[in-house]
C-alpha cells in the first residue's frame, strides 16, 4: 500500500481481527480498470505465495442477505482472489465516514497507477462540490495547490482535450490554462512565449498545435461532434497531409513492435515445447490450445 494511503488509513479506527467475508458481499467504492498483464502477475503471485495483506474494507450497510462492505484498499487483490476461485476473503475492517472512505480510494487510485484524467479529476470535483477549498484538497491529496487550481479551471470550462494534453506532458498546465482563457491571437502569443522560454521544444509545439486543431474542429470534449467544415486552403491541406503521414508512421512503428513481440513469444514457446517434460506437463494440465497466430509458427510435432 502506498505511504499516502497508509497515513489516511492509520488514522482510522481498525478492527484487530482479520474477518473472513463472503466474496459476493463486497462493493468497490471507487473502481478502476487495470492492466491485464500486471493483473495476471498479481494472480500468479497470490496463487504461489498467498495473500500478504488483508483487504481493507468498511461496513457499508445491510440488506436482505446480510451485511455488505465497501472495498477501500485492495480491489486488485480481491479480483485476483476471485479469479483463483476463493469464496471467503480475509479483511481488515475500519471505521470511516463517507468523506474518509472516498479520500482513501481516491488516494490509492492516484498512487497505484498512471491514473486516467476522468478518475482523478472527478475526485477533485467531488471534493470541491463538498465545500473543500483548493488548499484543503491539496493537503488531502498531497498535490500542489497551483496544479489543483489550474485543473479545476480547465474542468469548469469543459476542456477535456487540454486536460489530457497536460496529463500526457504534451503541454504545461499554465499554457493549457492560457489556451482555455484566450482567443486565437493570445494562444499564438502563449505558444511563442512557451518556445522562447524553452518550456516547449519545436516538436512539442507541433503536438500542441495538433491538439488545438482537434479542439477547434471537434470541440473541447474528447468525443465531441465535429464542427461544420471550413473552406479548405493550401495550408490546411498541407497540415492534413502531414498529420496523416505522422499517423501512418505510428501505425507502421506499432506493427513492427507487435511483430517483434510475436517473434519473441514464438521463439520462447518453441524452446519450451522442445522439452518433452514441458509438453507432458501441458497435457497433464489439460492445456491444448495455443493462439492461432503463435501455433501457425510452431512445427506440428512440437504441439502439446
Amino acid at each position: 500500500m502506498n505511504d499516502r494511503v497508509d497515513k489516511v488509513v492509520s488514522a482510522l479506527s481498525r478492527s484487530e481481527q482479520i474477518i473472513l467475508i463472503p466474496i459476493d458481499r463486497f462493493r468497490v467504492l471507487n473502481p478502476r480498470t487495470r492492466n491485464p498483464y500486471f493483473f495476471s502477475q498479481l494472480v500468479e503471485n497470490i496463487g504461489s505465495v498467498g495473500l500478504k495483506r488483508p483487504i481493507t474494507v468498511a461496513h457499508g450497510g445491510r440488506d436482505s442477505e446480510g451485511d455488505w462492505h465497501e472495498v477501500l484498499c485492495g480491489q486488485g487483490r480481491l479480483e485476483a482472489l476471485k479469479a483463483l476461485g476463493e469464496t471467503m476473503i480475509p479483511c481488515s475492517i475500519v471505521e470511516a465516514n463517507e468523506i474518509d472512505r472516498y479520500l482513501i480510494t481516491l488516494t490509492e487510485n492516484i498512487a497505484r497507477r498512471r491514473h486516467s484524467t476522468v478518475e482523478l479529476l472527478s475526485g477533485l470535483q467531488v471534493l470541491r462540490a463538498k465545500g473543500y477549498t483548493t488548499g484543503e484538497i491539496a493537503k488531502k491529496t498531497n498535490l500542489d495547490d497551483s496544479y489543483i487550481n489550474g485543473i479545476l479551471q480547465l474542468l469548469e470550462r469543459g476542456e477535456q482535450r487540454l486536460i489530457q494534453a497536460v496529463e500526457k506532458c504534451v503541454m504545461p498546465l499554465w499554457l493549457a490554462v492560457e489556451v482555455a482563457r484566450a482567443p486565437t491571437e493570445e494562444v499564438q502569443a502563449a505558444m511563442v512565449a512557451a518556445y522562447e522560454s524553452k518550456t516547449l521544444t519545436g516538436e512539442q509545439l507541433l503536438r500542441v498545435r495538433r491538439i488545438l486543431s482537434k479542439r477547434e474542429a471537434s470541440g473541447k470534449k474528447m468525443h465531441g461532434r465535429p464542427a461544420p467544415r471550413e473552406k479548405p486552403s493550401p495550408q490546411k491541406l498541407l497540415r492534413t497531409y502531414k498529420n496523416e503521414v505522422r499517423r501512418q508512421q505510428m501505425i507502421v512503428q506499432n506493427a513492427n513492435l507487435q511483430g517483434q513481440r510475436l517473434l519473441l513469444i514464438t521463439s520462447a514457446l518453441r524452446r519450451f515445447l522442445a522439452d518433452e517434460h514441458f509438453r507432458t506437463l501441458l497435457r497433464a494440465e489439460g492445456i491444448k490450445d495455443i493462439p492461432e497466430a503463435v501455433a501457425s509458427r510452431i512445427p506440428p510435432e512440437l504441439m502439446p
